[in-house]
């Protein structure tokens, strides 16, 4: 299974993604964490020593491979399918807990010019991820709706979109929906973080209702995941019998439905 963590920048994808993986992985199952945000924080909050994720590079940025993929022999026309099978072996770490790690980063924008070679080649690496039984993709993907625009998350097996207790992270759910069933995700699931008990679970409930959502994962508000952000490390590591924590391992289990 293919998973992406979208939404609005600040409502913890990252930290979902990195403790899914984990999770997963502590479960049994083979899995490859891929970071789609070029940002480029999801080895840190997997528990990558800081000295290696500060050297990591992300395969956007290696243009002379790039070109050399999708180049062909007939000018400007640009091989849409670019061979790309060695990539996750050459390109990707080992995190712990087995997790296989790459950084694949996402285009840039602000008078770059036409991305269109690096877009293709982003699309061919997440599309062509061929998984087998008990393996599984996570894609931490870039905040917001570009990705989406761009077609990166298109073959996803399942689009996590993150929000938190306010009315602009779904709003922003609600376009990351439309345009995930745009792209033929059929499988969308609303996961609500930092929501602080007792207050924010009836707001949420009726945020979702109105815009016609469905909340299928509550992650509490937890302070030992402010105090590992605030450390630069991975929760798993801090705390792993966090109430976060403990909320995503039950969310991973629904994939098994």
């Amino acid at each position: 299974m293919k998973i992406a963590v979208a939404g609005k920048g600040g409502v913890g994808k990252t930290m979902i993604s990195a403790v899914l993986a984990r999770v997963l992985a502590r479960r049994g199952f083979s899995v490859l964490a891929v970071d789609v945000d070029p940002s480029l924080n999801l080895a840190t909050s997997l528990g990558v020593p800081a000295e290696v994720a500060a050297g990591i590079r992300p395969i956007s940025e290696e243009t002379e491979l790039i070109e050399s993929r999708v180049k062909t022999s007939f000018g400007p026309v640009m091989n849409l399918t670019p061979k790309v099978d060695d990539i996750i072996e050459r390109y990707s770490l080992t995190a712990p807990d087995g997790v296989r790690l790459i950084a694949v980063g996402t285009v840039r924008t602000g008078g770059e010019g036409c991305q269109c070679p690096e877009n293709a080649f982003l699309r061919a690496i997440l599309a062509q991820l061929i998984l087998g039984q008990r393996e599984m993709a996570i894609l931490d993907m870039a905040a917001g709706l570009e990705h989406l625009g761009r077609g990166t998350a298109k073959g996803v097996d399942l689009m996590l979109c993150i929000v938190e207790p306010t009315m602009k992270s779904f709003d922003t759910a609600v376009r990351i929906v439309g345009l995930s069933r745009d792209l033929g995700i059929r499988r969308v699931w609303v996961v609500a973080n930092k929501l602080v008990k007792g207050r924010d679970e009836s707001l949420v409930e009726s945020k979702a209702s109105a815009v016609g959502l469905k909340i299928m994962g509550i992650i509490p508000y937890d302070e030992s995941i402010v105090e590992a952000e605030r450390k630069g490390v991975s929760p798993m590591d801090l705390n792993q019998e966090g109430e976060a924590v403990r909320a995503i391992w039950n969310l991973s289990e629904k994939f098994d439905a």
